[in-house]
Parts: structure tokens; sequence; C-alpha cells
């Protein structure tokens, strides 16, 4: 099954049903080259001018399932489950860097990707340290991710876009698009100056 971890394989195989196997597998691998993607970013963050302190990972759907799982999951997660004997690029990926992301902003996601660690490694990743949440989606799980945001009391913001569905780009709410709401989010979040 290539660079997905035995115990990932184990727990689909025993857990899931089989038409849900691909898209549980498919998982480890897209998550781990993001947070290898966010590692690259840190590593050459001098040479193209990124300040490491005002990260903001986001995204529609898929992507919003990325960048919650990368904004949530621990440093390790989604690297050492696999040794370079498995996959030596590996080795090429800055495993010594390490990112803290300020904010996400989730457009019609989920926490599928870190509900897939808690299953496989039995331990919740979300905690009172979270990075602040923007949520806009129409989805019963974004109430979840809006109940778990305020049982730890970390800040967020949640519209939920009723009868929209998924992929409401042109939503808007209280006359003001949802990126100009995420924009706003952001610029509150990490104290942004935008003069």
């Amino acid at each position: 099954i290539g660079t997905v971890p035995d115990e990932w394989v184990d727990y689909d195989i025993n857990n899931l049903p089989s038409e849900g196997i691909s898209q549980f597998l498919a998982m480890y691998p897209a998550h781990r080259d993001a947070k290898a993607a966010m590692r690259w970013i840190i590593a050459n963050s001098d040479r193209y001018k990124i300040d490491e302190d005002y990260i903001t990972v986001g995204g529609g759907s898929a992507g919003a399932i990325t960048a919650i799982t990368l904004g949530i999951s621990n440093p390790k997660d989604y690297t050492n489950e696999i040794d370079s004997n498995q996959d030596p690029t590996l080795s090429t990926t800055n495993l010594d860097r390490t990112y803290q992301i300020k904010t996400i902003v989730d457009f019609w996601g989920s926490k599928v990707g870190l509900d897939a660690l808690e299953a496989v490694y039995g331990f919740d990743r979300f905690d009172s340290n979270d990075p602040p949440l923007f949520i806009a989606h129409d989805f019963s799980k974004a109430e979840e991710l809006k109940a778990i945001y305020e049982s730890n009391n970390v800040a967020f913001d949640f519209y939920p876009l009723e009868g929209i569905g998924h992929g409401g780009w042109n939503a808007t709410v209280q006359d003001k698009r949802i990126e100009e709401l995420a924009f706003d989010f952001i610029v509150m979040q990490q104290n942004l100056d935008t003069e």
C-alpha cells in the first residue's frame, strides 16, 4: 500500500467498510505531504521573506480538512509513523523544522484528518492551545468543530451558510462575502495592521 503506516492499514481493514478504504488510506500521504510543505516553507522563509509569526492556513472542502489537520495535529503526526527505510524521501522533508499556525480558515471542511489520528492512535489532538478557527459551513461537521472550540475556550467565528450546500463561494453574510469575513477574522486574531 505504499507509504501508509501498517497501523493505518490494520485499522482500515478491521474497522471500515470496503468502499471507504481508499479514501481513508489516501488521507495519510496527503496530510504528510502538506506538513512537509509547511516545513519546506519554514526552511525557506528567509529566502522568500516569509514572516513565520503570521502563518494562516485555509481552504475549501478537502483543503479545509488539510488546513485543520495542519493547524491542530502535533508536530510529529503524519511524519514519524514511517521511517526512512520505508520511504527514503522522508529524510528530505526538513524534519528538523517546526511551524506554528496562527489562524485556520475552514470553508466547508471537517476534522476527519484528526478523527483518523484519534481512531488509529487513541487520543484527541484538540486542546486550548489550538489556533483560532474561522468556520463557514452548512453541515453538522461545522457544529462539531464549533462545540470543540467552545469547550476548549479557543477563539473562533462560525457562519452557518444555510441552504448554500457544499462550496458556497459566493455566499454573503450581513452583506459581506465570506472571504472578506475570513480576512477580517485573520486581521483581528493576529492583530495585524492593514494600513
